[in-house]
């Protein structure tokens, strides 16, 4: 059994490079990609004679039970279920459809993560229009915990943005697929890949930091 998580960019390349290596067994893919795309894998899959698992991880790291979740859909879904029925991380089978566990991921992720790429472009926005200040005021006359709250959800998520920017890119082509809009999305991959430089910074930037790499990305280019 082989369980393929890697950036939602390579799921395909990692799927065809499996094949080369002649593999025969159960095959699942748990990555944040459109469930266009993971009918494709498991079709290549399927033609190989390797069988196809559709999986989408909604959560962080499951250091604790409860906190993360593993969603399967697929013939052989059970047997990948199997293998985490000792552990932390929570399994649910949600049927035999490949692409319903991708689509699942996807619409959670379209609000959780697309969300914070919006408070990113409004709290820039503001900054450059030189309302940060006042607008984190009238936050707090509805919530005092929300304006803080929001500058550390921009500041930590420039961890991940490198990879959150290809998710926004599958989100948009699942809605479109759906026969909605994705530009909205679109417009989130270019949020996070904006901030990418951070991926491997030390310690979380300042929000400012952050604020100045989305208002002037050519200074992340020159990077």
């Amino acid at each position: 059994m082989i369980i393929s998580v890697c950036p939602p960019h390579a799921a395909t390349a990692v799927a065809e490079k499996v094949l080369t290596c002649s593999f025969k067994g159960v095959y699942a893919d748990v990555n944040a990609i459109s469930p266009e795309r993971v009918k494709g894998i498991g079709q290549i899959m399927n033609d190989a004679g390797v069988e196809f698992v559709d999986g989408g991880i909604i959560g962080g790291p499951a250091w604790k039970p409860d906190t993360t979740w593993l969603y399967l859909a697929g013939q052989n879904a059970e047997q990948v279920a199997e293998c985490f029925s000792g552990g932390p991380l929570a399994v649910e089978i949600i049927g035999k459809e490949i692409g319903k566990a991708s689509a699942l991921k996807i619409c959670f992720a379209a609000n959780t993560k697309g969300t914070t790429a919006l408070l990113c472009a409004i709290v820039a926005a503001a900054e450059k229009m030189g309302v940060r200040n006042e607008l984190e005021k009238q936050w707090s006359r509805y919530d005092p915990d929300f304006a803080p709250a929001t500058l550390a959800r921009i500041s930590r998520v420039t961890a991940k943005a490198w990879r959150f920017s290809g998710e926004m890119e599958e989100i948009a082509l699942t809605l479109e697929a759906a026969g909605l809009p994705g530009n909205f999305h679109l417009a989130a991959a270019d949020i996070y890949q904006r901030i990418t430089k951070f991926k491997d910074a030390a310690q979380t930037p300042p929000v400012e930091d952050v604020l100045d790499a989305l208002l002037n990305p050519e200074k992340s280019q020159e990077r």
